[in-house]
């Protein structure tokens, strides 16, 4: 991770954006979560009233009513003990095509404007596939206690929008070419031609093949007809080249469905006896934000629990009377716990 860590350096150090790429339809996941001096003790999907909570015999899943948890109730500061949690996974293609990238966010402004804008797309119809520049900017926020606070908090934008609000003057008038009646040969025509007129290679053949009509039409000489269609075959062959290079791009920046298909992202993992044997259980959640807890093989479990949140995995999963078991179990990123010195 070294190396990509450093890439990111080079390229993202000091900005406040990133370019980024969404690959699947459930980017952003969130969950409540309450925790104490062991970790965690209680949380519950926003989607669901099903919560798991801690207790002496171990994980138990209660129904929760989060408008009359006492652990959702705020104190005199205004803080709750219960609070929401996002996981953001996206892809940044400039860094590595291959690698999953997983945010974690704890700013209820940065979920709540994540979470309005990816409704937003969704309500209007459109894909969450594709990309998008994400913003980090500091803004001025008072808390309900009139207090004010300079905090940094998370935009997102789709990348074609972002680009098209920064690079488009507002004082820049069109410029159409009028042609006379007056005999013109080609090179002249060809010239006239600026690349704010060529939005893309297709665009640009086709002007070509149109002047180069034209041109014929207008001129009598055999050699303007020769220099024409020299200049157009180059100009087509550099476009067909182009195409192909964009194509090309484009596949390597897509995550196929088949790539992604058994892998899961770890939450947490806690230890339960199940058929009277001690089993490290994980709490995974695949690539469609369906969570679920799966029991590791003890050849498997050493390694895992020295793994933290964010550690991606790719299992074969097998079910035995209601108990989900992890019979194959390859690490495809591993982020380790910070251990105290």
């Amino acid at each position: 991770m070294q190396t990509y860590l450093n890439r990111f350096d080079k390229q993202y150090k000091g900005k406040q954006t990133v370019d980024i790429q969404i690959f699947d339809e459930h980017p952003l996941t969130i969950k409540f979560s309450r925790n104490n001096q062991t970790g965690e003790v209680c949380s519950c999907m926003e989607i669901s009233n099903q919560a798991k909570q801690k207790t002496k015999n171990g994980w138990e899943y209660i129904s929760c009513d989060r408008a009359k948890c006492q652990y959702r109730q705020k104190n005199e500061q205004g803080k709750a003990a219960c609070n929401r949690i996002a996981w953001f996974k996206f892809l940044i293609p400039s860094v590595c095509k291959d690698r999953i990238f997983l945010m974690r966010i704890t700013g209820q402004t940065s979920i709540n404007r994540l979470d309005d804008y990816f409704k937003l797309q969704k309500a209007q119809g459109n894909s969450l596939k594709g990309f998008y520049t994400l913003f980090l900017k500091q803004e001025e926020q008072s808390n309900y206690l009139g207090k004010t606070f300079n905090n940094y908090v998370l935009d997102i934008l789709k990348k074609d929008d972002f680009i098209s609000k920064n690079t488009i003057p507002q004082n820049v008038e069109k410029k159409e070419h009028e042609f006379t009646g007056h005999d013109q040969n080609v090179n002249n025509a060809v010239e006239k031609i600026t690349p704010s007129e060529i939005s893309s290679s297709e665009e640009n053949t086709k002007t070509i093949e149109t002047l180069e009509e034209k041109a014929t039409d207008k001129s009598t000489e055999k050699t303007t007809k020769k220099t024409q269609s020299k200049t157009t075959k180059g100009k087509s062959k550099k476009s067909d080249d182009t195409k192909k290079d964009t194509d090309n791009k484009e596949k390597e920046e897509t995550i196929t469905d088949d790539e992604l298909k058994n892998c899961y992202a770890l939450l947490s993992t806690s230890h339960e006896m199940i058929a009277n044997k001690d089993y490290l259980v994980g709490e995974f959640t695949d690539m469609k934000d369906n969570v679920s807890n799966i029991a590791i093989r003890p050849e498997d479990a050493i390694e895992l629990e020295k793994c933290d949140l964010g550690t991606f995995v790719r299992l074969e999963v097998s079910e035995i009377k209601g108990i989900k078991f992890a019979i194959k179990l390859e690490f495809i990123e591993k982020r380790l716990k910070k251990v105290a010195a």
